[in-house]
Protein backbone atom coordinates (compact mmCIF):
# COMPACT_ATOMS: atom_id res chain seq x y z
CA UNK A 1 0.00 0.00 0.00
CA UNK A 2 2.54 2.45 0.63
CA UNK A 3 4.37 1.57 -2.07
CA UNK A 4 1.36 2.65 -4.23
CA UNK A 5 0.78 5.80 -2.91
CA UNK A 6 4.52 6.69 -3.62
CA UNK A 7 4.43 5.92 -6.82
CA UNK A 8 1.16 8.18 -7.33
CA UNK A 9 2.68 10.69 -4.94
CA UNK A 10 5.44 10.71 -7.25
CA UNK A 11 3.54 10.44 -10.44
CA UNK A 12 1.57 13.74 -9.66
CA UNK A 13 4.91 15.19 -8.65
CA UNK A 14 6.53 14.49 -12.18
CA UNK A 15 3.08 15.48 -14.06
CA UNK A 16 3.18 19.06 -12.08
CA UNK A 17 6.29 19.56 -12.94
CA UNK A 18 6.14 18.85 -16.20
CA UNK A 19 3.26 21.25 -16.43
CA UNK A 20 4.62 23.75 -14.49
CA UNK A 21 7.53 23.76 -17.39
CA UNK A 22 5.22 23.85 -20.42
CA UNK A 23 3.66 26.31 -18.62
CA UNK A 24 6.42 28.76 -18.56
CA UNK A 25 7.66 27.69 -21.72
CA UNK A 26 5.26 28.05 -24.11
CA UNK A 27 2.42 30.05 -21.98
CA UNK A 28 3.60 33.89 -21.90
CA UNK A 29 4.82 33.59 -25.67
CA UNK A 30 1.19 32.10 -26.40
CA UNK A 31 -0.54 34.68 -24.25
CA UNK A 32 1.84 37.87 -26.34
CA UNK A 33 0.83 36.29 -29.82
CA UNK A 34 -2.75 36.30 -29.05
CA UNK A 35 -2.49 40.11 -27.25
CA UNK A 36 0.17 41.21 -29.33
CA UNK A 37 -0.10 39.54 -32.91
CA UNK A 38 1.58 41.19 -35.75
CA UNK A 39 -0.24 40.14 -39.10
CA UNK A 40 1.87 39.30 -41.94
CA UNK A 41 1.48 40.95 -45.38
CA UNK A 42 3.27 42.44 -48.00
CA UNK A 43 4.96 45.74 -47.71
CA UNK A 44 3.25 49.05 -48.35
CA UNK A 45 3.75 50.83 -51.51
CA UNK A 46 5.64 53.86 -50.21
CA UNK A 47 6.46 56.52 -52.67
CA UNK A 48 9.71 57.94 -53.71
CA UNK A 49 8.16 61.48 -52.51
CA UNK A 50 6.59 59.63 -49.27
CA UNK A 51 9.92 57.89 -48.23
CA UNK A 52 12.47 60.83 -48.61
CA UNK A 53 9.68 62.82 -46.18
CA UNK A 54 9.60 60.34 -44.04
CA UNK A 55 13.07 60.24 -43.97
CA UNK A 56 13.18 63.99 -42.48
CA UNK A 57 10.72 63.70 -39.50
CA UNK A 58 10.99 63.13 -35.79
CA UNK A 59 8.97 60.03 -35.62
CA UNK A 60 7.70 59.54 -31.77
CA UNK A 61 5.49 56.52 -30.56
CA UNK A 62 4.36 57.06 -27.69
CA UNK A 63 2.74 54.49 -25.87
CA UNK A 64 4.73 50.65 -26.23
CA UNK A 65 4.83 48.02 -23.65
CA UNK A 66 7.19 45.29 -24.76
CA UNK A 67 8.85 45.38 -21.32
CA UNK A 68 6.21 43.34 -20.24
CA UNK A 69 6.94 40.26 -22.31
CA UNK A 70 9.71 37.85 -22.35
CA UNK A 71 11.49 38.75 -25.48
CA UNK A 72 15.04 40.32 -26.44
CA UNK A 73 14.39 43.94 -27.58
CA UNK A 74 17.32 44.19 -29.45
CA UNK A 75 16.18 41.66 -31.82
CA UNK A 76 14.00 41.72 -34.48
CA UNK A 77 11.13 39.64 -33.37
CA UNK A 78 8.17 37.92 -35.08
CA UNK A 79 5.80 38.88 -32.65
CA UNK A 80 5.08 42.27 -30.92
CA UNK A 81 4.27 45.73 -32.53
CA UNK A 82 8.35 46.72 -31.47
CA UNK A 83 11.68 45.93 -31.31
CA UNK A 84 14.91 47.98 -31.75
CA UNK A 85 15.67 47.37 -35.80
CA UNK A 86 12.43 47.88 -36.25
CA UNK A 87 12.38 51.30 -34.50
CA UNK A 88 15.44 51.75 -36.73
CA UNK A 89 13.61 50.94 -39.77
CA UNK A 90 10.90 52.98 -39.07
CA UNK A 91 13.15 56.13 -38.01
CA UNK A 92 11.64 56.29 -34.97
CA UNK A 93 13.94 59.02 -32.83
CA UNK A 94 11.04 58.91 -29.60
CA UNK A 95 9.81 55.70 -28.26
CA UNK A 96 7.55 55.96 -24.58
CA UNK A 97 8.30 52.39 -23.09
CA UNK A 98 5.14 51.87 -20.57
CA UNK A 99 5.63 49.65 -17.78
CA UNK A 100 2.54 48.02 -17.27
CA UNK A 101 1.64 46.36 -13.93
CA UNK A 102 -1.08 45.78 -13.10
CA UNK A 103 -4.34 44.27 -15.76
CA UNK A 104 -7.93 43.29 -14.45
CA UNK A 105 -9.55 40.42 -15.24
CA UNK A 106 -12.58 41.27 -17.88
CA UNK A 107 -11.26 44.94 -18.06
CA UNK A 108 -13.30 47.43 -19.65
CA UNK A 109 -13.55 51.14 -20.23
CA UNK A 110 -16.83 51.66 -17.85
CA UNK A 111 -16.00 49.93 -14.17
CA UNK A 112 -12.92 47.35 -13.22
CA UNK A 113 -12.90 46.19 -9.96
CA UNK A 114 -9.95 46.47 -7.47
CA UNK A 115 -10.74 43.06 -6.35
CA UNK A 116 -10.69 41.60 -10.16
CA UNK A 117 -7.96 38.70 -10.81
CA UNK A 118 -4.88 40.26 -11.98
CA UNK A 119 -3.74 38.75 -15.36
CA UNK A 120 0.03 40.37 -14.83
CA UNK A 121 -0.01 38.60 -11.91
CA UNK A 122 -0.14 35.08 -13.63
CA UNK A 123 2.09 36.62 -16.25
CA UNK A 124 4.49 37.69 -14.07
CA UNK A 125 5.11 33.99 -12.43
CA UNK A 126 4.86 32.22 -16.01
CA UNK A 127 7.55 34.33 -17.36
CA UNK A 128 9.61 33.52 -14.44
CA UNK A 129 10.13 37.58 -13.32
CA UNK A 130 11.53 37.55 -9.79
CA UNK A 131 9.39 36.57 -6.84
CA UNK A 132 9.69 40.31 -6.08
CA UNK A 133 7.45 41.25 -8.84
CA UNK A 134 4.84 38.71 -7.75
CA UNK A 135 2.75 40.86 -5.21
CA UNK A 136 4.10 44.52 -5.55
CA UNK A 137 3.15 46.67 -8.45
CA UNK A 138 6.16 48.93 -7.70
CA UNK A 139 8.50 45.99 -8.11
CA UNK A 140 7.24 44.90 -11.74
CA UNK A 141 7.60 48.53 -12.38
CA UNK A 142 11.68 48.85 -11.21
CA UNK A 143 11.77 45.52 -13.21
CA UNK A 144 11.17 46.52 -16.11
CA UNK A 145 12.53 49.94 -15.85
CA UNK A 146 15.54 47.32 -15.24
CA UNK A 147 15.00 45.53 -18.53
CA UNK A 148 14.80 48.96 -20.62
CA UNK A 149 18.45 49.67 -19.07
CA UNK A 150 19.71 46.23 -19.84
CA UNK A 151 18.86 46.63 -23.75
CA UNK A 152 20.49 50.29 -23.46
CA UNK A 153 23.86 48.65 -22.37
CA UNK A 154 23.09 45.82 -25.28
CA UNK A 155 22.34 48.48 -27.83
CA UNK A 156 23.82 51.72 -27.25
CA UNK A 157 24.08 52.40 -30.97
CA UNK A 158 19.72 51.90 -30.96
CA UNK A 159 19.04 52.85 -27.64
CA UNK A 160 19.45 55.87 -25.37
CA UNK A 161 17.57 55.84 -22.47
CA UNK A 162 16.43 59.99 -21.51
CA UNK A 163 15.59 61.08 -18.40
CA UNK A 164 15.73 64.92 -18.74
CA UNK A 165 15.63 67.70 -21.79
CA UNK A 166 19.53 67.87 -22.12
CA UNK A 167 19.73 64.02 -22.80
CA UNK A 168 16.72 64.27 -24.94
CA UNK A 169 18.56 67.21 -26.78
CA UNK A 170 21.86 64.73 -27.40
CA UNK A 171 19.48 62.38 -28.92
CA UNK A 172 18.00 64.65 -31.05
CA UNK A 173 21.80 66.18 -31.82
CA UNK A 174 23.06 62.68 -32.73
CA UNK A 175 19.94 62.04 -35.36
CA UNK A 176 20.59 65.11 -37.34
CA UNK A 177 24.06 64.04 -37.37
CA UNK A 178 22.48 61.11 -39.38
CA UNK A 179 23.41 58.40 -36.37
CA UNK A 180 19.81 56.35 -36.06
CA UNK A 181 19.74 55.97 -32.20
CA UNK A 182 16.27 56.22 -30.58
CA UNK A 183 15.56 58.51 -27.74
CA UNK A 184 13.91 55.65 -25.19
CA UNK A 185 11.51 57.60 -22.71
CA UNK A 186 10.27 54.99 -19.25
CA UNK A 187 6.63 55.71 -18.48
CA UNK A 188 4.27 53.44 -16.31
CA UNK A 189 0.28 52.74 -17.10
CA UNK A 190 -1.86 54.03 -14.51
CA UNK A 191 -0.24 54.81 -11.09
CA UNK A 192 -1.13 52.14 -9.54
CA UNK A 193 3.16 51.26 -8.90
CA UNK A 194 3.09 54.14 -6.40
CA UNK A 195 1.33 51.92 -4.07
CA UNK A 196 -0.57 54.94 -2.84
CA UNK A 197 2.24 56.87 -1.94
Amino acid sequence: MFKWIKRLFLTALVVVIVAAGAFVTFAPAYVERQRNNVIAHDPYPVSPEAQALHDTLLVGDLHADPLLWKRDLTKRSDRGQMDLPRLREGNVGLQIFTAVTKSPSGQNYNQNSAEAFDNITLLAIGQLWPIRTWDSLLQRALYQAEKLHRFEEAAPDHLKIVTNLAELEEVLAARARGEKITAGLLGIEGAHPLEGG
